[in-house]
């Protein structure tokens, strides 16, 4: 009897969870209403920024039932109109008067319905910084080992889509900072950029979100270039940003005391300022230092929601406490949200942190309010913290479902009773007193305010900005260059240790005239023009690491991605002219080759030809180990096919189209020609390789256009997976 008992209650149980989802499904009421402010419990003040720049704000006291309104404030909760951009920026659109007062028109971003599809609290409008989460999933197909045992065996592959966030609903109050917590594999990271509007391409999410104003997101890995100091980076990032159009820097430069008490914010030492960021070939500051000046350049736009990814994931105590002390600092402004994913904080880190978004081990939400309301939540709950716990470790055990059973979905349902039974449906809730003496003592991070150029002068056209956001970039990538080892020192030492190896072997060969001295030579100009080529896969790993800094930037809407793709390409000229001119400057004159000038010419636009394959493969493979093995796949294919293993009338009939393929043919044929044409022993080799009526030229324009067509499929890449594009249409689509 008992055992039919539990099978009933267990019964009941499952179907009030399937009802309470289904519920959650459906837009409250509530929800539309707060479109509006409302009286909440205590008391709520909602900020936002009129067009002459002060400050709004609504109070609302239910002690007296009034609400008290400054500077008559004007909420608008309607789509953007056609033509108006979608994220990082704000527009004025419908206004509503409240209260009969006076329409001033407030500035704020529009609520997106991330589908697609206009659902009915996008209509009516959520409040600002609330999210809900209809639907998150991915895409999960099968693994190589099942795709084999499937073959093999007949076995079924499991593949479909795996759930990452169950419906929920959250609120980020402004002038906060807001955690996201979990055990391993709650969806914390998912939530985030989800929030964002940054998921994987394998993620479908259906959502609406509300966080008015700019944003930036900060990723987990730290990837800053090697050669800037803290000084020197946050300036390049002032001009940057200034260019952009964003922030609040414009014309006037940061002097020396701005950065200096920024840095100090940041809690880098001064005999720290002016070390550069390091990488593996040379020593800088320290992780947590690169993690801070990270941050530091992030937050130099002034975003109003900033992202971070497990912030302070492996560094210590001190240093993650000195890293969201600078984040709650920044938090520390009306109009500000900080919203970071944490896995094991400290009790000091613990205590800095405002509000809570607490996620089950199978993605449900287990709480979303207060720091300070935890313990009552569970304690409510008959699960308070024992004494002498940390009180996070206890909330992540008590709803771990390996522990205690999968019982999320109760926790699930207890927490949505306790709220509504609490009416914890406001802002209000996160009070501004923090325990413990460490929050206290942290003042508000000021971004230094730097009034902009006047919007009708010339110099602020999109042109003018185009062209110093490109100079900017420019700057920085031949500083790269010049500082960078693997970009042009270690490259430009392989390339000589190779031609002088060349050239001695083949030295003075030229001066023969017999057959062998001729196929030699051939042979000669094969080899040094393909593994010269081919040995361009060395910058990857270095191009690998830059293209997380663009994505990174791209993202947070510094520049466009072609206009750094234009600047990288342009950076890398002077380096493909010194490798050129080594190796003819070797090759030359050891071997005693024909025309220096028109060997230099051809070399020089097979390698940039080579440059830009390599740009094209960096841009759609994230490993860089990959990508290396990549290219010399494609170089490997190419070399067969340059004519001279097999001359093209040797070739299958179906695979003769193949031998105009490669650059590598171009420049293989303009070389031979260039070296044997003029006599007639010289044209008996032309002939016997089928290229004795080449165009040197011709080859050379061939080859200009070639490496010309690479950098269009690769700015179409740019494009096409510009990662604020795909923000913006996951968000407006």
């Amino acid at each position: 009897m008992d055992q039919e008992s539990r099978t009933n209650a267990s019964m009941e149980d499952q179907t009030a969870a399937a009802q309470s989802v289904e519920n959650s499904l459906e837009p409250a009421q509530g929800d539309i209403d707060e479109a509006m402010p409302t009286s909440p419990t205590n008391a709520e003040t909602w900020t936002s920024s009129s067009e002459n720049g002060h400050a709004n704000s609504v109070n609302n006291d239910t002690t007296s039932g009034r609400k008290s309104w400054k500077n008559s404030v004007t909420f608008s909760i309607t789509s953007a109109p056609k033509g108006k951009p979608s994220i990082g920026t704000s527009y004025t659109d419908n206004e509503v008067s409240i209260d009969g007062s006076k329409s001033i028109g407030i500035k704020t971003r529009r609520i997106f319905n991330w589908t697609g599809s206009i659902s009915k609290e996008t209509k009516d409008g959520i409040r600002p910084g609330r999210a809900v989460i209809e639907r998150c999933e991915a895409r999960v197909g099968c693994p190589i080992k099942a795709r084999i045992k499937k073959r093999l065996m007949g076995t079924r592959c499991n593949k479909g889509k795996r759930t990452l966030l169950m419906p929920m609903r959250v609120d980020i109050p402004a002038g906060s900072i807001t955690a996201i917590v979990g055990t391993a594999d709650s969806g914390k990271s998912s939530l985030l950029k989800f929030l964002a509007g940054c998921n994987d391409k394998n993620v479908h999410c259906e959502g609406v979100v509300n966080l008015p104003g700019t944003s930036s997101f900060i990723p987990e890995e730290t990837y800053l270039h090697r050669f800037y100091t803290p000084r020197t980076y946050i300036e390049h990032y002032r001009k940057l940003i200034s260019s952009s159009g964003e922030g609040y820097f414009g014309s006037r430069k940061m002097d020396k005391d701005d950065i200096d008490k920024f840095l100090d914010s940041l809690q880098i030492s001064v005999d720290r300022r002016d070390t550069i960021v390091g990488d593996p070939f040379s020593h800088g500051l320290s992780p947590g230092e690169r993690r801070r000046l990270e941050i530091g350049l992030s937050v130099l736009g002034a975003p109003d929601t900033l992202y971070c990814e497990n912030p302070i994931e492996g560094f210590d105590s001190e240093t993650s406490l000195h890293i969201m002390e600078f984040l709650k600092g920044y938090s520390n402004h009306p109009s500000r949200r900080v919203i970071v994913t944490l896995n094991k904080p400290s009790q000091f880190v613990w205590t800095l942190i405002d509000n809570v978004i607490l996620l089950s081990h199978d993605h449900r939400l287990v709480y979303s309010g207060p720091r300070f309301d935890l313990e009552k939540f569970f304690s409510y709950n008959k699960m308070p913290t024992p004494k002498r716990f940390f009180s996070l470790e206890h909330y992540l055990s008590v709803v771990n479902t390996f522990r205690h059973g999968n019982q999320a979905d109760l926790w699930e349902r207890n927490f949505k009773e306790w709220r509504e039974n609490a009416n914890r449906d406001d802002e209000s809730e996160i009070t501004e007193e923090i325990d413990g003496f460490y929050s206290s003592a942290i003042p508000e991070v000021r971004i230094p305010k730097i009034h902009s150029v006047d919007s009708k002068d010339f110099r602020t056209s999109k042109i003018w900005l185009w062209i110093h956001v490109f100079f900017q970039l420019l700057k920085r990538y031949l500083r790269n260059m010049i500082y960078n080892p693997g970009m042009v020192q270690i490259r430009l030492g392989m390339y000589t240790i190779l031609a002088l190896f060349l050239g001695m072997l083949f030295y003075d060969m030229d001066t023969d005239s017999d057959v062998m001295a001729a196929a030699s030579c051939a042979a000669l100009l094969f080899y040094s023009t393909s593994f010269f080529i081919f040995m361009v896969g060395s910058i990857l790993p270095f191009l690998a690491h830059d293209r997380f800094i663009r994505d990174k930037e791209v993202l947070n809407g510094i520049y466009h991605p072609v206009t750094h793709h234009l600047a990288v390409t342009v950076s890398m000229i002077p380096a493909v002219l010194l490798l050129a001119f080594v190796i003819t400057l070797i090759m030359v004159g050891l071997v005693k080759f024909h025309n220096p000038v028109t060997y230099f010419l051809i070399m020089l636009l097979a390698l940039w030809c080579g440059e830009a394959l390599a740009m094209l493969v960096s841009l759609n493979v994230k490993n860089y180990i990959i990508g290396i093995i990549v290219v010399s796949g494609v170089c490997g294919c190419f070399m067969p096919l340059m004519g001279f293993m097999v001359v093209p009338s040797k070739f299958p009939k179906w695979l003769r189209w193949a031998n105009v393929v490669p650059f590598h043919t171009y420049a293989w044929q303009s070389l031979m020609f260039n070296e044997f044409s003029g006599d007639e022993s010289g044209h008996n080799v032309l002939e016997l390789y089928e290229i004795e009526d080449v165009d040197v030229g011709r080859g050379m324009f061939v080859l200009l256009g070639y490496s010309l067509v690479i950098h269009f499929f690769s700015i179409v890449t740019l494009i096409l997976k510009n990662p604020r594009r795909m923000s913006r249409k996951l968000k407006a689509s």
